[in-house]
């Protein structure tokens, strides 16, 4: 009875050996989770000659959070605070913006959707992005809605923001820049109902140590335009335009703390010259804009 006992064992054992060999077991993929890739935060400071929203600037603060789901979708969250900031007169809300985008990675090309939204307005993109060896590029496409009409003179329209072609060569990286807007549907005389922003942008790094990378952007601004429905009326009483052709710098710089925790910032400063169109009296005087920001991001 033991002498059968153990043959019985060792048929057995030998059977499922040789059903594993001949049959596997099909292993069951794990299901894609949605998993959370990076957090960050940041202050950002804008301010324009003439301290029309403060002797300080717009000061902004702002929280992130980027997902991805499985190999191919990525996902982001950004909520900002705005507040007018005087020397005398304290800090006032300026508002706010959250800002919802999805990316699918199709391989050399991604598409996407971004939705931004304001206390005056909210904005929807459709989105691609492209690269392949040398070059790259993207655009976003949509519409812009405005809660009031006629905010800052402008109904709602069709927005456009793209950089179609960028090149590297070496370490330089050179592109062409398009904003657009194109007002949706019927305008009055006075309205305006479409400009573009045309620019030439340069990128290249500066300096580049074991934690620390230092870069620059040139931004050249060659074309403003505007296209009105009959005469541009100003507020004022005036009529015709403003021309922007103006010179950007921005200086970038990044400092890893660790592997997993980067602190970044940038200096951004445009001179702004402006040409009268359309009847203007006279050219604007020439003024300037400036940006600085600085955050934080730790990767997971």
């Amino acid at each position: 009875m033991k002498k059968l006992t153990l043959l019985l064992a060792a048929v057995t054992i030998a059977s499922a050996a040789y059903a594993k060999e001949v049959m596997p077991v099909a292993e069951v993929a794990a299901a894609p989770m949605l998993t959370v890739t990076s957090v960050g935060q940041f202050i950002e400071i804008d301010n324009d000659s003439g301290a029309s929203n403060g002797d300080v600037g717009v000061v902004m603060l702002g929280n992130s959070v980027n997902f991805a789901y499985g190999d191919d979708w990525s996902f982001g969250l950004m909520a900002r605070k705005d507040w007018e900031t005087d020397t005398d007169d304290g800090m006032q809300s300026d508002g706010h913006r959250l800002e919802l985008s999805a990316w699918k990675d199709m391989g050399d090309y991604s598409l996407g959707f971004k939705w931004r939204g304001e206390e005056n307005k909210d904005r929807y993109l459709l989105r691609t992005k492209y690269s392949y060896d040398m070059f790259s590029g993207w655009i976003d496409a949509g519409y812009e809605a405005y809660n009031e009409n006629g905010q800052n003179g402008v109904a709602d329209q069709w927005y456009f923001e793209m950089m179609p072609v960028k090149v590297a060569y070496g370490p330089v990286t050179v592109g062409y820049y398009l904003e657009a807007g194109i007002t949706a549907g019927s305008t009055s005389n006075g309205d305006l109902e479409s400009w573009t922003n045309h620019q030439i942008r340069l990128y290249a790094p500066l300096y580049t140590a074991d934690k620390l990378a230092l870069s620059a952007e040139y931004r050249y601004q060659f074309r403003n335009n505007k296209e009105y429905d009959g005469t541009a009326k100003n507020d004022d009483g005036t009529t015709g335009w403003q021309e922007n052709n103006r010179h950007i710098g921005i200086l970038k710089a990044a400092y890893a703390m660790t592997d997993d925790l980067t602190i970044d910032g940038y200096y951004r400063y445009d001179f702004n010259k402006y040409d009268g169109h359309d009847g203007a009296t006279s050219d604007a005087d020439d003024d300037y804009y400036g940006e600085f920001c600085i955050g934080w991001t730790y990767k997971f």
